[in-house]
């Protein structure tokens, strides 16, 4: 029964492989053809086989092949991260020095303009002691000693209220500067 069994299934593998086995004469049938069959879906099987076998490498050759291929990839993204990171770091240093003079550029703005101001009130007090200086000259040149010494008070008050307002000044100009 086994050996049957084995003679059948023989039968239809050689049959799905295209060997032909009626071609054999009937007294060939027999042992003969089943030995040339056999041989026949041997080789086809081990052909077969063979094409697996390369089939499956070629397959493993390609997840290779790709393997290598997105492990390139990933070395050069990391290369190219790492010098987006380094011009990132590079713009960060630029801009931090750039802030910086910025900011020492708004300091000495501040300054001078407070300077600007300072000699503003300065040439104020000077053009109103001027004035007065001159409008004493006159009142001498026109023998008016009365308005000259009413002008001289002024002028005495005019500098003792320039002194005071630069003594009330000098404080906070000493707290700002520190």
């Amino acid at each position: 029964m086994y050996h049957q069994g084995r003679i059948l299934s023989f039968w239809l593998v050689a049959m799905t492989l295209g060997v032909n086995v009626n071609k054999c004469s009937k007294k060939k049938r027999g042992r003969v053809a089943y030995a040339e069959a056999f041989r026949k879906v041997r080789l086809s099987t081990l052909i077969v086989g063979r094409r697996r076998q390369s089939s499956r490498r070629r397959i493993w050759q390609k997840r290779r092949l790709v393997n290598k291929k997105m492990v390139t990839k990933l070395m050069q993204l990391k290369m190219e991260m790492e010098e987006i990171r380094e011009q990132q770091s590079f713009i960060k240093e630029g801009q931090r020095k750039v802030k910086e003079r910025f900011e020492a550029v708004e300091s000495e703005c501040r300054n001078l303009h407070a300077e600007t101001m300072i000699i503003m009130k300065q040439s104020v007090w000077s053009r109103l002691r001027l004035g007065i200086m001159f409008q004493i000259l006159k009142a001498r040149e026109n023998n008016d000693f009365a308005k000259a010494a009413e002008l001289t008070l002024a002028l005495r008050e005019l500098i003792a209220r320039q002194n005071q307002n630069e003594q009330a000044l000098e404080p906070s100009a000493g707290a700002s500067g520190k």
